[in-house]
């Protein structure tokens, strides 16, 4: 093929779409733990102002110990550490009911 593409340049751009294609998997996964951890943030803070005084001083410090987690956790880009903080709370917060 003359004037195409050289072997090695499409190998190069073969490449370069796979490790986009990761870091674009690895930014999505970001954006879905954000995501979620949001909306448990959210869900668990509107059942703590309608249920928290069902659960005792113990659990509510638990719970609110674990949301502010997630939230720090939120503030960056981790999806792991995300993950484990949403993982955390929602574990915490089964006790609301």
């Amino acid at each position: 093929a003359s004037g195409g593409l050289s072997e090695s340049d499409i190998q190069k751009m073969v490449k370069d779409a796979e490790a986009n294609a990761a870091e674009d998997k690895k930014r999505r996964e970001a954006v879905d733990a954000k995501n979620h951890g949001d909306a448990l943030v959210h869900s668990t803070e509107k059942a703590l102002g309608e249920h928290g005084d069902k659960v005792g001083e113990t659990e509510r410090r638990a719970i609110e110990d674990a949301m502010s987690d997630l939230k720090e956790a939120l503030k960056g880009d981790d999806a792991e550490a995300i993950k484990a903080k949403t993982n955390t709370l929602a574990q915490a917060s089964m006790k609301l009911g």
